[in-house]
């Protein structure tokens, strides 16, 4: 097939020394089919990777860095997310060891996109804890069914908007780029070192096209499984406490966590081709990824201070031998503590679908393209049965300092031995306390729809101008609700709205449960201790490092016993139910230049965007409506909650952004480019900032709500770099950026009065809402550098990025003010590589500094210490069709180490352990 108009002219506008004879020829009206121009790349293996890599980032227009496969179906990592942490300027997440959302610049999560052949992905997280976000969940998407990525750090007008710090623009392959009968199968092994299993890791991808190379299909099929454990210590929120007339943070509940999931993730591609003609090409493409992610994590904690079951109440510390790190009193002791063998029973899990379908009509006049597609993503966890064993002790000594936390808790359990800690033996005595369930689910939906209208130009400053509308209708939405099982078993706690128990029945009146009062944890238990690895290298010499886990199955059959009738049906949860609707209409012209020695691109786009948030709203008491709705019964110290009537009703907003963009390449020498760009960039608010809905916690007399009427943010962004091509597949780079940004969603609070139904009054409640503030800005200097030397090779890049927030901080009165989430100051990132005919290695380490990663569910700042990860992966050339590959992931076991605003007061330390793949390729 004959190379198109619009590549060859790109290829000669942009570089003749890239694309070679082939390109020239084509516009000398040679005809030159695809499979030649593929026989001039000669360099293959990691090799060949990163100079493809190299050639993308100087034929572009914007300021961007790429990465490409190895080889067919060979990304150089398992996850998309954690290639990503190697591009400079970008950050990754890894809550559970790996990749799952990044930061560009110094921006957060939901503020950049990812585009999968530039349309849209929706994506739903199958954490409970997780609110709905524009940040893309990169553990769905393995990295084998893409072939190459781009990060856009300047924009383009033609690549959709959304996006303050930068774009991710995945590629996957397609059936008429290939060979027929090109194939790859991948069957290898994961061990994790923390779980001590092995898990398979299976993929296979084939493409066939007919002689014609006119039609073609390619089918790509992965299996991805994961035995998962993650250790940890918790503290879970932190408090203001008094010593000595004076207020510090401290931890309100500390705990020994252990996570364990079963991840079963499976991901099917297709991708068809027709050309009927020379001039008309159609692609179609599907995509779906489902991943289980059953989990269940058990907590031995501690309640150290703050509220003393569910009254309120503050536990007297024992102020003797206390210690005050700045302003957080991070070791102490306290007098008759609460302790909980905490357990969560989760079924989660996340899907995500995709189906685009594009025409592209190519003439020697113009080139018209359009698309239309849709795409739907679910996740959540659709079950959750939560349950407790309490124990009071006498008393407690703590401590939540210097990378761990530590608890002795004390009390005489009448054996003659005095005060002493608790025995295994001790905790199976524990007994049941209380129980709990629900569930929480989301879903992202989004039609879209577009046409581009390409004008080439052959003897004009302009080479081309481009122009085009797009349109979709986006939906993100979440329900949540509470089982009808909700007891306690302590008389205080009955009506418990404030810690999130609706369905409440006192144990004086009729007991909807069977006779579980009374049950012990051994009950319940597997007869096993945590692993004899649980917490290795993080626990300090008082920490909980053993004690029984449960049975999953006899918890669920015991605890439910009896559940099977007379129950109300599942109660809603209306302040916490909501839809988002987004309706967007985008026009753009895009021109690109080349004059003496200056190419380019300048662009303008005009984005629309009309938000209707849904959501219920009530008056009186939300309980007593949720029940209204499910036709339940309440019992609170046995009389009813008066209720009342909710309705859904929606808030409407819109508003319209005007995007201009100019890119700027000087060609200063044969080997050296001098890159300019400015651009107006926008990102919309987050769903959760954006969502009609409004939770009370009356004990407290605070709440949170969202704010419809929020506006995007903005930012002026400008950019200068400088590259050096001063040898094949070298590269040497430096780049300066700047954001303005403007209308940063920040938070205030205000107060308005709320229904008490436990006192029968109305009382002021201090909401915590979103609202767009003074704005950030952001600096920093990118430097990349990559070499090959022989056979050897490095590649190195490095950041300095400096946000900066112009609202006043407050940590106390108003968490996270002050605050850039998501932003570490340096980043850097080695690899090392060798390759031969015979072997392919590499090893890489990546690290980030310290940064602030937002408020968590206790409403307490959550920061992150420095990270670093070394990862290494050897392949064997066995044979030209069969290779022999190993990985190690996380090498030295690096831990995560949070903490609450003062460095020494630790929040948390979780290790996920090793992991290390083995097995064999065969590409054909």
């Amino acid at each position: 097939m004959a190379i198109k108009l619009r590549d060859a002219i790109k290829a000669v506008n942009r570089s003749a020394a890239v694309y070679g004879t082939a390109a020239t020829l084509a516009l000398t009206g040679v005809a030159v089919s695809a499979q030649e121009v593929v026989d001039e790349v000669i360099v293959t293996g990691i090799r060949g990777a990163l100079k493809e890599a190299i050639d993308t980032k100087r034929t572009s227009n914007s300021v961007v860095d790429a990465i490409s496969a190895d080889d067919i179906g060979k990304f150089p990592d398992k996850n998309v997310a954690d290639s990503l942490a190697r591009i400079t300027g970008v950050s990754v997440t890894r809550g559970f060891g790996e990749g799952e959302k990044i930061s560009v610049r110094g921006t957060s999560p939901e503020q950049n996109r990812t585009l999968l052949n530039g349309s849209s992905v929706a994506s739903a997280d199958w954490f409970v804890l997780d609110n709905p976000s524009r940040a893309f969940n990169y553990t769905l998407l393995p990295s084998n069914v893409v072939s190459s990525l781009e990060v856009y750090k300047s924009p383009s007008a033609d690549i959709q908007e959304g996006s303050l710090g930068g774009t991710v623009y995945l590629r996957t392959r397609r059936p008429l780029e290939l060979d027929a009968h090109t194939g790859a199968l991948q069957v290898q092994g994961q061990y994790s070192d923390k779980s001590e299993e092995w898990d398979p890791l299976l993929s296979g991808m084939y493409s066939w096209k007919n002689d014609e190379g006119t039609f073609g299909v390619l089918v790509s099929l992965t299996k991805q499984d994961r035995t998962l454990q993650r250790d940890g210590l918790e503290t879970l929120g932190h408090h203001r406490q008094t010593v000595d007339g004076a207020d510090y943070w401290a931890p309100s509940w500390i705990g020994s966590a252990f996570f364990q999931q079963e991840r079963e993730r499976e991901t099917g591609l297709m991708s068809v081709q027709w050309a009927p003609t020379d001039e008309l090409e159609l692609t179609f493409t599907a995509l779906d990824s489902q991943m289980d992610a059953n989990n269940i994590n058990s907590n031995l904690y501690v309640r150290t201070g703050g509220r003393n079951g569910l009254d309120g109440e503050l536990i007297d510390p024992v102020i003797v031998g206390n210690e005050i790190v700045g302003g957080s009193l991070v070791a102490d002791g306290a007098a008759a503590p609460v302790s909980e063998l905490y357990t969560i029973d989760r079924v989660s899990s996340t899907e995500t679908q995709a189906f685009d379908l594009e025409a592209v009509y190519t003439t020697d006049k113009f080139i018209l393209s359009g698309k239309i597609g849709t795409t739907e993503a679910t996740g959540g966890t659709s079950n959750e049965l939560q349950y407790g064993f309490n124990q009071t002790f006498d008393r407690i000594d703590w401590s939540a300092q210097g990378g761990t936390l530590q608890t002795s808790m004390l009390k005489d359990f009448g054996d003659g031995m005095g005060l002493r800690n608790e025995t295994n033996a001790d905790v199976l005595n524990r007994e049941f306390g209380w129980m709990g369930g629900g569930g929480r689910e989301m879903k992202d939906e989004e039609d879209y729809a577009q046409i581009d209208l390409e004008l080439p130009f052959e003897q004009n400053v302009f080479t081309s101008v481009k122009t085009g509308v797009y349109y979709s209708d986006h939906d993100k939405s979440q329900t949540q609700f509470l089982s009808p099982y909700q007891v306690v078993k302590d008389s205080d706690h009955v009506g418990g709205a404030e810690n999130g128990v609706w369905g409440v029945w006192n144990p004086g009146v009729t007991q909807p449960i069977g006779a579980n009062w009374g049950r012990t944890y051994d009950e319940i238990s597997t007869g096993e201790l945590t692993p004899s690895n649980y917490l290795d290298g993080v626990a300090g010499p008082n920490t909980v490092t053993s004690y029984p886990i449960p049975d999953r199955e006899l918890a669920r059959s015991i605890l439910l016993e009896g559940t099977a009738a007379g129950y109300p049906v599942i109660l809603p949860v209306i302040n916490n139910i909501y839809n988002v609707n987004e309706e967007i209409l985008a026009a753009y012209v895009k021109a690109e230049y080349d004059v003496d020695g200056v190419r380019g691109d300048i662009g303008l786009r005009v984005v629309k965007t009309d938000v209707a948030s849904t959501g219920y709203s009530w008056t009186g008491d939300a309980l007593g409506a949720a029940c209204e709705m499910a036709d339940c019964t309440i019992w609170a110290d046995a009389a009813d909650v008066p209720g009342s009537n909710a309705e859904l009703n929606t808030q409407n907003h819109d508003y319209t952004e005007f995007l201009p963009n100019i890119n700027a390449i000087f060609d200063v020498t044969d080997s050296t480019i001098l890159r300019l760009s400015a651009a107006r960039v926008m990102a919309r608010p987050d769903y959760i900032t954006i969502a009609n809905q409004e939770g009370a916690n009356i004990p407290t007399q605070s709440g949170s709500r969202g704010n419809p009427y929020l506006d995007p943010v903005t930012a002026d962004q400008f950019d200068i770099s400088y590259e050096w091509y001063f040898a094949d597949e070298a590269l040497l780079a430096a780049t300066f950026f700047y954001k303005d940004i403007k209308g940063s969603v920040l938070f205030d609070t205000v107060t308005e009065s709320r229904y008490d139904p436990q006192n029968d009054v109305f009382v002021d409640v201090v909401f915590r809402q979103p609202t767009n503030g003074k704005g950030d800005e952001v600096s920093g200097i990118e430097l990349g550098y990559q070499q090959s030397f022989g056979d050897f090779g490095v590649v190195a890049n490095y950041t300095y990025t400096d946000a900066e927030s112009a609202q006043e901080r407050d940590p106390v009165a108003n968490p996270g003010s002050g605050l850039v989430v998501g932003n570490s100051q340096n980043m850097y990132n080695l690899t090392g590589y060798y390759e031969n005919d015979l072997l392919s290695a590499r090893v890489s380490y990546n690290y980030r500094s310290e940064w602030f990663n937002g408020v968590n569910e206790f409403g307490s700042e959550a920061f992150n210490d420095e990270y670093g990860q070394w990862d290494a992966s050897v392949t064997f050339r066995v044979t030209d069709f069969m290779d022999i590959v190993v990985e190690g992931v996380n090498l030295t076991d690096e831990e995560i180490y949070q903490y609450h605003i003062d460095k020494a007061s630790a929040s948390a330390v979780y290790t996920n352990g090793r992991r290390f793949v083995a097995g064999v390729n065969f590409t054909f």
